[in-house]
């Protein structure tokens, strides 16, 4: 291969082209302008929007201006991609009461399948800048072959599955593992994915060389609905158990009716024993029926991350584990492992999860032996820590067990440490290595499950806190006076608990009717009850009544609260607690009462927008981080930072132009959704007239600029998305199924609609003298597309085939070594350190490699 600057070296004299005329088609225009000047100057074509000024001197500082406009405009695209996705939220997770005929009663279940949702709408969300680049360039263009659209697309597949992937596969914790669950769906998209870019190669090199006939352009859209089905016949399990059956009949936890609740507790409660708390169950049910984020949300909360925009809180690191791990128990499937009973023995846990109360002392799982009996068998054991530690949670063990002759069980006891501390849900491994038959040199012998997590269920609670009374009524008296508001502790005393508490004003005021009082309120561990004095200020009442709160918060620090929580059936639910204390008149003069009430009247703006409301999206868009500095509910956000501001007035022009966007309240987000797409078309076309400035002040043709500028600035969100997404999620599908889906639908979408257009406008227009000029006498173009009425779509681009060659080999690389990474480590994503960062750094040099290789062999036609 020619190296990548003397590929793009002229090759003696270039011979000038003709001025090209106002009628000149875009690409024609862009074509003969990017001509090359050896010694000083470039000349560029106008674009859409801009203008390039005609001959480019000053090139180092117009190539920074273009970069810094370039960059800016992909911050842009970001932003209305946050509002696109956050209308496909809205649309997708609208949910209807759906009448389930296993059980014979009416389940709350999502309208759209997700996986129907995440290869329509989401993948439109998440690729919307590149279908829409091809589109606009293709129209603009006169119907002509844009240099920027096809090969962005094929770019931006090959970021995505290998750089994204490359991040996922080393972004997860050291020990840990991500497996895809829904395989069916993974696999159905692989090879639709390598499908469409080999059709895109048929297209262009094969059926009709260098033509896109009509009936070609029809069968690439048509592709789309043909995944879309196929992709939904196998989530709902209609090629076999394989395909995943999800489906979207899932029953949402924040939905359950008292029916639904009473038979998944009653099903809870037969599986891990009748002595469980509400609470303990509650934590079960929200590992089987919680609503985890979407992949929109995940790009959303991604792009604010990177704009300075109002954050979504997502689940905390060690909530995020242990949800994981105890939800693996519930979703994993039993692996089957083939044995002859006469010639092995298997010897694996009975189960691959087992839970135990804290209290309990100890926890005794059971290992079978199956398969060959006759011979004695033996087998080592060992616990191994997870977020439980040895010594604290529970006693390290270790040894081997023997099995006898037709002896089929064994079992291993743990000792499990008990203390009045309340932890979140803990859990711990036991594995099993070594397996050996006494007597025999022979290999008869394996192991099926070899690992079990047992999670400790920590059972010393710590209460619930609450006011004695939720309403007290205090009589003023003449002097001033101090009120005693009781606190307690309800249904269990474990641990030391801190709460926060300050009083509020409602129609009495701090400094005229009572003092402020703010401060921590402590409850040592089995302490129950705590008082809150409030000092009442004399006014001199008769008949008029003023009232003020006294509320109760959790400090920012969730250490400080022990775990305990607030009552959710008293007054501010299981947010915070709130008393409300009245303060009465007593005895005083009725015209000094009078006198009070005119002094003491208010007129507070009461909120009559929410965030459904243009005010509430300004709003948003004025503010660092959307105005929630104190707001942030998990203490992980706090004031904005320095990054954040600079980041928020860079992209405050591009907020404060896509607030006008309808909220997404409005018309389901349908609104929204045609609003956003528009303004995304907008800035998608500002980005194609920048990257070609880029490439023209480089001296690099549209496809080279397509497949690192632009396609690296279009994918960086969603990197952040998936990045995200794989350390959060029990499971790689949001990580590796949405790439391979996105890439099918880049091809079907993102050209075959484009390019059905334009080969149904020169079918049925016929050639034009443009056209004939460019395509009439070329010898590359059959004989009979070269007629007047012969008129095609033409895709003479070499360089997007050879690009198109490349990331199809290097893809066919990644999807085998995903599967080679399944058979070996268990899942996709993280395993061991080494082969976890061996593989990150193969997909970076297949990415690296791509790039080069696809860049050195294209090339500008003048």
């Amino acid at each position: 291969l020619k190296p990548f600057w003397l590929k793009l070296r002229p090759k003696g004299p270039i011979a000038p082209c003709s001025r090209p005329g106002p009628a000149t088609s875009l690409v024609l225009r862009r074509r003969c302008h990017c001509h090359i000047d050896r010694m000083r100057a470039v000349s560029c074509a106008d674009g859409l929007f801009l203008k390039c000024g005609g001959e480019q001197t000053l090139r180092p500082l117009r190539l920074i201006l273009y970069l810094m406009g370039l960059a800016w405009s992909f911050l842009g695209v970001a932003i209305i991609a946050d509002v696109f996705m956050g209308a496909i939220e809205k649309i997708t997770s609208k949910k209807t009461r759906k009448l389930d005929k296993e059980r014979n009663r009416y389940v709350t279940v999502t309208v759209w399948n997700s996986t129907v949702a995440n290869l329509t709408l989401m993948a439109l969300g998440s690729s919307a800048p590149e279908i829409l680049l091809n589109c606009i360039e293709i129209v603009a263009d006169d119907f002509y072959l844009g240099g920027l659209g096809p090969s962005t697309i094929v770019g931006s597949a090959a970021f995505n599955l290998l750089v994204i992937i490359a991040v996922c596969v080393a972004s997860i914790p050291a020990g840990e593992v991500r497996a895809i669950k829904e395989v069916g769906v993974y696999w159905l998209t692989a090879v639709w994915s390598l499908l469409a870019y080999i059709w895109l190669l048929v297209m262009v090199l094969g059926t009709s060389k260098y033509v896109i006939e009509v009936w070609e352009g029809v069968l690439t859209f048509l592709f789309f609905p043909l995944l879309v089905g196929s992709a939904y016949l196998m989530d709902r399990g209609y090629f076999g158990d394989w395909g995943g059956g999800s489906g979207s009949s899932n029953v949402l936890a924040a939905e359950l009716s008292k029916e639904e609740l009473a038979e998944l507790e009653l099903r809870i409660i037969k599986e891990h024993g009748p002595n469980l708390t509400s609470e303990q169950i509650t934590k079960f049910v929200q590992i089987e029926c919680g609503d985890k984020l979407s992949r929109a949300k995940y790009r959303i909360a991604a792009t604010r991350g990177i704009t300075g925009g109002r954050r979504i809180h997502t689940a905390s690191r060690k909530a995020g584990e242990m949800i994981r791990s105890m939800s693996s128990g519930f979703s994993s499937k039993k692996k089957v492992v083939p044995v002859t009973p006469e010639e092995k023995a298997l010897v694996e846990f009975a189960v691959f999860k087992h839970a135990v109360l804290e209290s309990a002392g100890s926890v005794t799982v059971t290992v079978t032996r199956k398969g060959l009996l006759s011979l004695p068998v033996t087998v080592q054991y060992a616990t191994r820590e997870g977020s439980a530690k040895k010594g604290t949670d529970y006693e390290h063990t270790e040894g081997v067990l023997t099995f006898a002759p037709s002896e089929t069980e064994q079992q291993i006891t743990v000792r499990i440490v008990d203390d009045v501390t309340y932890e979140e849900d803990e859990e711990f491994y036991i594995d099993l290595a070594g397996p050996q038959v006494r007597s025999s040199d022979r290999q008869e012998v394996e192991l099926g499950n070899k690992t079990i997590t047992v999670m400790i269920v920590d059972d010393d609670m710590p209460g619930s806190i609450s006011f004695v009374d939720e309403e007290t009524r205090i009589q003023e008296k003449e002097e001033d006076s101090e009120v005693s508001l009781g606190v307690q502790r309800c249904h269990g005393s474990s641990g030391k608990v801190i709460c926060m508490y300050h009083t509020e004003d409602d129609t009495a005021r701090a400094g005229v009717h009572y003092e402020s009082k703010s401060g921590e309120l402590c409850f040592e561990n089995t302490q129950m009850s705590a008082v809150i004095k409030v000092p009442i200020l004399a006014t001199g009442r008769y008949d008029r009544m003023e009232q003020f709160r006294v509320i109760l918060e959790w400090p920012e620090d969730d250490k400080k609260r022990g775990g305990a929580k607030f009552d959710p059936d008293t007054d501010g639910g299981a947010e915070c607690c709130i008393m409300t204390c009245i303060i009465e008149g007593g005895g005083a003069h009725k015209a000094r009462v009078d006198s009070v009430m005119q002094m003491l009247q208010d007129n507070w703006a009461k909120a009559s927008v929410g965030s459904s409301s243009w005010a509430d999206q300004f709003r948003e868009a004025i503010q660092v981080n959307g105005g929630d500095d104190d707001d942030d509910e998990e203490g992980d956000g706090g004031k904005a930072s320095i990054i954040d501001w600079i980041l928020h007035i860079v992209s405050l022009p591009w907020k404060l132009l896509f607030a006008l966007c309808p909220p997404t309240d409005y018309c389901g987000g349908w609104g929204t959704f045609v609003t956003s797409l528009f303004f995304i078309g907008l800035v998608t076309a500002l980005i194609s007239d920048l990257a070609h400035f880029v490439g023209c002040t480089l001296g690099i043709c549209d496809s080279i600029t397509a497949i690192t500028f632009v396609a690296l600035g279009t994918s960086l969100p969603d990197t952040f998305a998936s990045k995200t997404a794989a350390q959060q999620d029990p499971t790689a599908d949001a990580s590796i199924v949405n790439v391979t889906g996105s890439n099918s639908v880049n091809v079907f979408l993102g050209l075959g609609l484009p390019w059905m257009t334009a080969a149904l406008k020169w079918h049925v227009g016929g050639a034009t003298a443009s056209w004939t000029a460019r395509y009439g006498n070329d010898p590359d173009i059959a004989a009979e597309f070269r007629t007047n009425d012969g008129a095609r779509f033409v895709v003479k681009d070499e360089s997007l085939a050879y690009s198109v060659m490349v990331f199809t080999c290097c893809a066919i690389v990644c999807i085998v070594l995903l599967s080679v990474r399944r058979l070996l480590f268990g899942g996709e994503l993280g395993g061991p350190e080494l082969p976890k960062w061996g593989t990150s750094g193969l997909l970076v040099c297949l990415w690296i490699s791509y790039v080069s290789i696809s860049s050195a062999w294209a090339e500008c036609d003048t």
